[in-house]
């Protein structure tokens, strides 16, 4: 799925789709979405192509691959399991498995599985990343823009809990 980064999306439901991502809390459904007065941008979402290619600063790598391990992102209930669009085939996507690359930074390795959404909060805007873009980062060598890697440099990471939450029956 390819949104073009810096993008504005409507802040309620935090969600690239036209829907309010389902949330699971404490083992119930329900639906999550932002304070007000609050910007959701979107970054990251690549689809089949790199719109811009570079070296991103190791600080902001590092912050990400922490929150990916703490598990300090969303994970939803809406649009399922999603490949890597730029990878040619499964056994890019999938060495030796089914369940998600493997990536290898400075010496360590993560499975990142293509589910998922960062929030990252700076200021008065939410930038929403799926969590793949440390995948597009390390090994497709795509550069987000400078703004977004401010924000997770110095922003907060949102999670679960920090969303307004309304218990709801899934979609």
């Amino acid at each position: 799925m390819h949104i073009p980064d810096l993008t504005r999306l409507p802040s309620n439901p935090p969600s690239p789709f036209p829907f309010p991502p389902p949330l699971q809390r404490e083992g119930r459904w329900g639906v999550g979405t932002l304070p007000e007065n609050l910007e959701l941008c979107a970054v990251g979402w690549l689809g089949d192509s790199v719109p811009s290619a570079g070296e991103t600063p190791a600080a902001c790598i590092s912050r990400l691959w922490k929150a990916y391990k703490s598990k300090q992102f969303i994970i939803d209930g809406t649009a399922g399991w999603h490949d890597c669009e730029l990878c040619s085939g499964p056994d890019d996507w999938y060495p030796g498995s089914r369940v998600g690359p493997f990536l290898r930074w400075r010496g360590r390795r993560l499975r990142v599985r293509g589910y998922g959404h960062f929030l990252i909060r700076y200021d008065e805007i939410v930038y929403m990343s799926p969590v793949l873009v440390l995948h597009y980062i390390i090994d497709h060598a795509y550069l987000p823009p400078d703004e977004w890697v401010e924000a997770v440099d110095n922003g907060e990471l949102l999670g679960p809990g920090d969303l307004i939450w309304a218990e709801a029956a899934p979609l």
